[in-house]
C-alpha cells in the first residue's frame, strides 16, 4: 500500500512545482522573492496575458492537452513549466524513499511516534530540495541567488544539525554524512555540529578565492551564500564532493556548449544549477562514487 502514499505525494510535488513556476516566473530583482505584489493574482499567458482557466493550469497535463501551447493565441510555452512541475514531483519521491533506505527505517509509513523526528527530519530534507530547485530556476533566468534563499537555505541547515545532534534511533553509526564512514578518513572531526560547520566555512572560503582570483569574473557574491549555506545543510566532507563533482560537471557543460557554438568563452554560464546538480549527486550516490573510487585500488 506504500506505493498510493508515494502517488500522493508526487501529486502534492507537482502542485508545488507548479507553485514554484510561479513565484520563478514572476520573481523581480528588485523584489522580494515572495514579494506578494508578484504572486498576488491570477496566472495568465506570458505573452496574450490571458487569464487561464483551473483546467488550464493542471499540472503537466494541461502543457500535454494544450501541446505546450497556449489555447488563445497559440505561442509555443516554455518547457520550464512540466519539467518543473516533473522534478518538483520527484522530490517529493525521491526523498523519502531514498532516506528510508540510507537510514534503515523499515515502515516509512507506520507513522511510528518513535520516528516523529525523522519525519520531521523529511519535511526539512524536502524544502532543502525545493529551495535548490527554485534556486537554479532563478538563476538560470537572471544569473543571480537571492539572498532570502540562501538565507532560508541556512536555516534549514541549522535545523537538520539540531536534529542530528540529538540520540535518536533511526540515525545510525556513520551516517552523519553521505559518505558514511568515509567522514573518517576525509574529516579532521567526528562531531555533527563541527563537521557542519567546517562544511559552511571551507565552501564559502574556496569560493571566496575564486572571486579574488579571478577579480569577480568566475563566480558572484550570491555563488559564497549558496557554498556556505550549502556547505552547512551537508556538512564537511559531502561539500567536498560536491564541489569537485560541480567543477566536472561544469567544465563538460561548458566544452558542449563552445563546440555546439551556444556560448563563447565570455559568456556567462550560471553555476547555481551545476553546483546543485554536483550536490544532488553527493546525496544520492556520494558514497556509491567514493567507494567505487577506493574500490579501484582495493581499498
Amino acid at each position: 500500500m506504500s506505493y498510493i502514499y508515494y502517488l500522493i505525494l508526487f501529486l502534492f510535488g507537482l502542485s508545488v512545482g507548479s507553485f514554484l513556476n510561479v513565484v520563478a516566473l514572476r520573481y523581480q530583482p528588485s523584489r522580494s522573492v515572495f514579494d506578494p505584489r508578484s504572486l498576488s493574482g491570477r496566472s495568465n499567458c506570458p505573452y496574450c496575458r490571458a487569464k487561464l482557466e483551473w483546467f488550464e493550469l493542471i499540472p503537466i497535463i494541461s502543457f500535454l492537452i494544450q501541446k505546450g501551447k497556449c489555447r488563445r493565441c497559440g505561442h509555443r510555452l516554455s518547457f520550464q513549466y512540466p519539467v518543473v512541475e516533473l522534478l518538483s514531483g520527484l522530490i517529493f519521491i525521491a526523498v523519502p524513499f531514498y532516506f528510508h533506505r540510507f537510514y534503515g527505517v523499515l515502515n516509512l509509513f507506520s507513522f511510528d511516534s518513535s520516528l516523529h523526528s525523522f519525519y520531521g527530519f523529511l519535511v526539512v530534507w524536502v524544502l532543502v530540495f525545493i529551495v535548490w530547485l527554485l534556486i537554479s530556476i532563478i538563476d538560470s533566468r537572471h544569473y543571480l541567488i537571492p539572498n532570502e534563499l540562501n538565507v532560508s537555505l541556512g536555516i534549514l541547515g541549522v535545523i537538520i544539525v539540531l536534529i542530528k545532534s540529538f540520540p535518536s534511533s533511526w540515525l545510525l553509526p556513520f551516517h552523519n554524512t553521505f559518505l558514511r564512514h568515509y567522514e573518517l578518513l576525509f574529516s579532521p572531526f567526528q562531531n555533527v555540529i563541527a563537521n557542519h560547520l567546517l562544511g559552511a566555512l571551507l565552501g564559502a572560503l574556496f569560493f571566496g578565492i575564486l572571486i579574488v582570483v579571478s577579480r569577480g569574473r568566475a563566480m558572484g557574491l550570491g555563488d559564497v551564500k549558496l557554498a556556505l549555506a550549502s556547505g552547512l545543510v551537508l556538512g564537511w566532507p559531502d561539500i567536498g564532493l560536491a564541489t569537485l563533482l560541480a567543477f566536472i560537471f561544469g567544465g563538460a557543460w561548458g566544452v558542449i556548449l563552445l563546440l555546439t557554438k551556444k556560448k563563447t568563452m565570455r559568456d556567462k554560464i550560471p553555476f547555481a544549477p551545476i553546483f546543485i546538480l554536483g550536490v544532488v549527486v553527493t546525496v544520492f550516490f556520494g558514497f556509491g562514487i567514493v567507494n567505487g573510487y577506493f574500490s579501484l585500488f582495493n581499498i
